[in-house]
């Protein structure tokens, strides 16, 4: 049974910090490099369109590092 404070799929997608567990997180990830990859096959190379994308892994490789050291004090 789901906490109150664990939100759903979409709150997940939309917060700046990690998911509460880490499958959840895996999920968000792939989904968000997913859109990343969709848009950047509709906007095509270009140095903005990569340095975008650049900066969108970096913000989820951050936000899994952090998640990483909460999902560790849970258990």
């Amino acid at each position: 049974m789901k906490q109150p404070d664990e939100g759903n799929l979409f709150t997940d997608l939309m917060e700046l910090g990690p998911a509460p567990t880490m499958s959840r997180e895996i999920v968000v990830v792939v989904i968000s490099l997913a859109i990343v990859a969709v848009l950047f096959a509709i906007v095509g190379p270009s140095v903005p369109a990569l340095a975008a994308t650049a900066a969108i892994v970096v913000f989820l490789a951050v936000r899994f590092a952090i998640g990483l050291r909460n999902w560790g004090k849970q258990s």
